[in-house]
């Protein structure tokens, strides 16, 4: 299943400003509407990436019992949706994004 989004964050990192937000929209939407952020490494020395850093998806990631073990430790115990996950597997990410149906299309921008 394809994955551009996915596929340009590791082979080239997420661009930041000088206080570390991503310069381009982090999001991925998936063919079902399941959302994530996902960032990688800047540093060119660390790509491609390995692990990725996943926040804020739309619904729990699942399996649960493994997403549980990358929380960041200062993310909301309760709400899996407000939570920050650290140091994420490629695969795991990847195996998240097809089991909700892949990257949807990029929505072509409407000139006004």
């Amino acid at each position: 299943m394809p994955t551009p989004r996915l596929d340009r964050r590791i082979a080239s990192g997420t661009a930041r400003n000088a206080l570390g937000l991503a310069l381009d929209d982090p999001h991925i939407v998936c063919a079902d509407g399941f959302c994530l952020s996902v960032l990688a490494p800047a540093d060119e020395f660390l790509l491609p990436a390995q692990t990725l850093e996943v926040g804020f998806p739309t619904r729990r990631p699942e399996p649960w019992r493994t997403w549980s073990t990358y929380v960041d430790p200062g993310s909301e115990d309760d709400d899996p949706t407000e939570s920050v996950y650290l140091n994420v597997p490629v695969a795991l990410v990847r195996d998240l994004i097809e089991a909700h149906g892949g990257e949807a299309p990029p929505i072509p921008r409407q000139r006004s």
